[in-house]
């Protein structure tokens, strides 16, 4: 189930762009984790305890995986999906272009934009996400940044 998004993650070869370690410390030095606790969004795990946030290059092989735990914050950072079959009712699976996520990197235009027009899609609780834009957009402007 393919959805376009709202707001959350993107990455990335060491080699060439930054890595999941670097977007999980901007991240939690935000005040995103807080409005996520605040939404009750960090609390929707399906009982395993975190989310799961897959950020994909799309047409590239560059994957970042992301577990952000009940105090929004993230616990655990990949370069690469570890998980195979994501939960949709609670894990989402971000895909954009590299120059997407460049460009939301910038911050100019919001989430609603950048799935309507930017070709962000995603897979994951709609309903969630919409209700989450101010976090979704203050985590692809991370993303954007750090790729």
């Amino acid at each position: 189930m393919k959805k376009l998004l709202i707001s959350f993650f993107a990455l990335l070869s060491i080699n060439a762009f930054g890595n999941a370690q670097d977007i999980a410390n901007t991240f939690n030095a935000s005040s995103t984790p807080a409005e996520l606790v605040e939404s009750g969004w960090a609390g929707n795990d399906g009982g395993k305890g975190y989310k799961i946030l897959q950020v994909v290059v799309k047409d590239t092989k560059q994957v970042a995986e992301l577990h952000i735990n009940k105090s929004g914050k993230i616990i655990a950072a990949f370069d690469s999906a570890q998980t195979v079959k994501l939960n949709s009712d609670f894990d989402y699976k971000m895909i954009a272009t590299q120059e997407d996520w460049t460009e939301m990197g910038t911050g100019e235009s919001g989430p609603m934009y950048h799935m309507t027009f930017g070709g962000l899609s995603f897979e994951g609780p709609m309903g969630e996400a919409m209700s989450n834009m101010g976090p979704f957009a203050s985590f692809l402007i991370n993303i954007g940044k750090n790729i």
